[in-house]
């Protein structure tokens, strides 16, 4: 988890009767009112830079911090940034019903925003939003990001969703890891914009990109059933947390019989395979089990994990018989 510093006060709003504490990291606000400040009208941009020049005034550094946070607090709430992140939180009611708070701080980057879910010691949840301040000068941009993620939000503490961080298990391999949590999140993706779009609110994505993504993560799937598993997706009502994660553990339903099938995933390396390897000789087989303790051999391996293996008990045996049998020690 990561630590951010967040201003001492707080925000609270009365949405529908319910309290929703907000929390704003500093830098995110100066970033924000900064960005504004390039697109504002003059005669207010004037009036923003000579309230800023006097708080360079103040020698002791700690209120002159102080100053520039209440400054910037200010011109945030002047150029209706409060206020239109109050209008969006209220488009998704379990955030109001279940979040204790919800915090926004500086993203560094692109690939660093996000929505995210803690829970303290008293079961409480708070959310944090990860955005870049340049966000606040172009609303279009803003919007559809927060729509999509306040979604996440929406869904995440939704007990009918029934979240859980936990997607994987420790058998699988960290390749298998890596393809279940890529499948789930677009998953997710793929249902929040379709639910998006269905409520009339604008997000990200359109449904031929998602479908895109779609057609290529789920490749092995019949083209018929992979249309029919994306509309299902798109259309639907919100999923269940499990639902998801049984669907990209297991696209094609293969997994229950345990027995390779055609184009079934391989169970050590997760990939969809039509090559399957048989009657494995026994040190093949206990190299596998080493590290994969629920695999057995009717289980199957698809043949390039059979062959990593093979490859690795051969440079196993070379090493040992290049060993000395015996050694004498000079005394």
């Amino acid at each position: 988890m990561r630590h951010h510093q967040f201003a001492s006060w707080s925000l609270e709003f009365n949405l529908h009767t319910l309290i929703v504490k907000l929390l704003f990291d500093e830098d995110l606000v100066e970033g924000a009112v900064v960005d504004c400040a390039r697109t504002a009208s003059p005669l207010l941009v004037r009036r923003f830079h000579r309230e800023r020049e006097k708080v360079y005034t103040i020698a002791d550094p700690d209120e002159r911090n102080a100053a520039f946070f209440r400054l910037h607090l200010d011109w945030f709430r002047e150029w209706g940034l409060e206020t239109f992140l109050r209008e969006r939180i209220a488009a998704f009611p379990n955030l109001e019903t279940h979040l204790k708070a919800l915090a926004f701080r500086k993203a560094r980057n692109k690939t660093e925003e996000a929505s995210e879910l803690y829970v303290n010691r008293d079961r409480e949840w708070h959310g944090m939003v990860a955005l870049r301040p340049e966000r606040f000068g172009k609303k279009k941009s803003l919007v559809l990001f927060l729509n999509h993620e306040l979604m996440h939000l929406n869904d995440m503490v939704d007990p009918k969703f029934g979240y859980s961080p936990e997607i994987s298990d420790l058998s699988q391999s960290p390749s298998q890891q890596r393809l279940l949590r890529e499948r789930y999140r677009l998953l997710w993706d793929v249902t929040i914009d379709g639910r998006l779009i269905g409520a009339g609110l604008e997000t990200g994505a359109t449904r031929e990109q998602r479908w895109n993504e779609f057609n290529r993560a789920f490749s092995s799937l019949p083209e018929a059933k992979c249309q029919e598993t994306f509309q299902s997706l798109w259309i639907g009502p919100a999923p269940q947390h499990v639902q998801l994660v049984t669907l990209a553990r297991d696209p094609r339903g293969l997994g229950a019989s345990h027995a390779p099938q055609p184009g079934g995933p391989c169970p050590l390396c997760g990939f969809p395979t039509f090559e399957w390897s048989h009657g494995l000789p026994e040190p093949i087989t206990a190299a596998i089990q080493a590290e994969f303790q629920h695999w057995s051999p009717e289980h199957g391996a698809c043949k390039r994990c059979v062959e990593v293996y093979e490859s690795s008990a051969a440079i196993k045996l070379q090493h040992a018989t290049e060993q000395p049998l015996y050694c004498v020690q000079g005394g």
